[in-house]
């Protein structure tokens, strides 16, 4: 596993939901994770770890002494329940499925490397089996200590007796490292889904309060950024008329495998926190503020964030609005190319996560110049985003895949032509043209 940095499973699927299984050792087990109270809850524009320190996944104590008397003293002990693990796409390197559904996972080498620091990052986290990997790593722990007792003794003083507890506890301490657990793995989810696996897992065996899931989890039942974006993007999922109607990947609910809509959940709650808060570390700290504090910035802070002040005005319909009328004008204005065909494969670059963060960034840019919008309906949306901005790129060939791929080079060559269309540059010194010729 440390050498190889793989983790090898078979791919699953139950009710149009997929998760890994696989057979570790606890030794191999605690190569890649261990217990650990910190909570991740994200990652930032460099892909670090950023952490609710508000909140800590404690666990009981004599529950976990209980566990790691078992495992020591009993030599029949087993665990045929699966422990629950999630990986974050971020430490993943690469992932291949083979013709017989297997799938390889290579880790990136900071998955191992973190783990060996006493304070590193735990990037592979437990969602259900806390208690059961802290018992094993106490019940590790403690056999160690005893067999570096003994021998220490053995060497003063040689005893049948003792001699008789070495050669139990050294036998003890093999058999748990190389005990098999089944080991379910779910790549990149939510809190939320987490929370929800976490949840169903436990209702059948020990009824689990909503607000400890909730606490271990981190999540919010009181108002923040996080549940307005939720709601808003739940909002503009479900209603018929607007441009992302059952165009999102919801977690938790059921698709078939050609028809998975093209936008993720998270991609569009974190695009619309990102427009909320300074940056996604500082919106850990804005979910403990008061709406109306986040009116008050730093004095360093620079950075234009259009959706703050509906946000701390208790507006958030107009930031709904934005997004729905705003892209409801992108729709009409790429008529026909729009809409997904529900196959599985985006024919152009709208159909895409990139092109979405695209043209968000060009509405950035358009509330820049409109700095007041109050009000939004079909006319004056019309007027505000079609007649003085979107018109200028609805002659964009969408369908030229090459120079619009979909990748970081397509994106930025998609936002970079709608820039230079909608705001043309005053001289051939402007950093857009200049950018453009790197691409080229």
């Amino acid at each position: 596993m440390e050498t190889t940095g793989k983790i090898e499973a078979i791919a699953v699927r139950q009710n149009k939901q997929d998760f890994l299984i696989g057979v570790y050792s606890i030794q191999e087990i605690l190569k890649f994770t261990k217990y650990t109270r910190r909570l991740i809850v994200s990652y930032d524009e460099d892909g670090e770890p950023i952490y609710n320190e508000q909140i800590q996944r404690n666990i009981e104590n004599p529950r976990v002494q209980k566990i790691a008397d078992f495992l020591i003293n009993d030599p029949d002990a087993t665990f045929p329940t699966n422990i629950v693990l999630h990986i974050p796409i971020e430490v993943i390197d690469e992932y291949l499925v083979d013709e017989k559904n297997r799938v390889s996972i290579t880790l990136n080498p900071k998955v191992f490397s973190e783990l060996k620091k006493e304070d590193g990052n735990i990037f592979i986290s437990i969602i259900d089996g806390q208690h059961r990997v802290k018992g094993i790593e106490i019940a590790i722990q403690r056999l160690r200590n005893e067999i570096d007792f003994l021998i220490k003794n053995l060497r003063i003083n040689m005893s049948n007796s003792l001699e008789n507890k070495l050669m139990f506890f050294q036998d003890r301490l093999n058999d748990l490292l190389n005990i098999q657990l089944v080991v379910t793995f779910f790549i990149d989810k939510t809190l939320e889904y987490q929370a929800m696996i976490f949840s169903t897992i436990n209702r059948t065996q020990k009824r689990v309060s909503q607000s400890l899931v909730y606490s271990l989890f981190g999540l919010d039942t009181d108002d923040t950024p996080q549940k307005t974006a939720l709601e808003i993007v739940l909002r503009l999922n479900g209603h018929k008329k607007s441009p992302f109607y059952k165009r999102i990947k919801l977690y938790g609910a059921s698709y078939s495998k050609n028809d998975t809509p093209p936008l993720s959940q998270a991609t569009m709650v974190k695009s619309i926190v990102n427009l909320i808060s300074e940056n996604l570390r500082e919106s850990e700290n804005d979910r403990y503020k008061k709406r109306k504090e986040l009116l008050n910035r730093n004095s360093s802070s620079n950075r234009f964030l259009p959706f703050r002040k509906y946000y701390a005005s208790d507006r958030d319909s107009l930031i709904s609005d934005i997004m729905f009328f705003y892209f409801y004008e992108i729709k009409n204005i790429f008529e026909g190319l729009w809409d997904f065909e529900g196959n599985n494969m985006p024919t152009n670059i709208l159909h895409t996560t990139i092109g979405y963060e695209s043209l968000l960034k060009i509405l950035v840019d358009i509330l820049k110049e409109e700095k007041n919008i109050e009000q939004l309906n079909y006319e004056i949306s019309k007027t505000i985003f079609r007649d003085k901005y979107l018109k200028y790129i609805q002659d964009i060939d969408i369908s030229n895949v090459n120079r619009y791929s979909f990748n970081q080079r397509g994106k930025k060559y998609f936002y970079l032509d709608m820039s230079l269309k909608i705001f043309p540059p005053e001289d051939l010194a402007d950093l857009r043209l200049k950018e453009l010729r790197t691409l080229e």
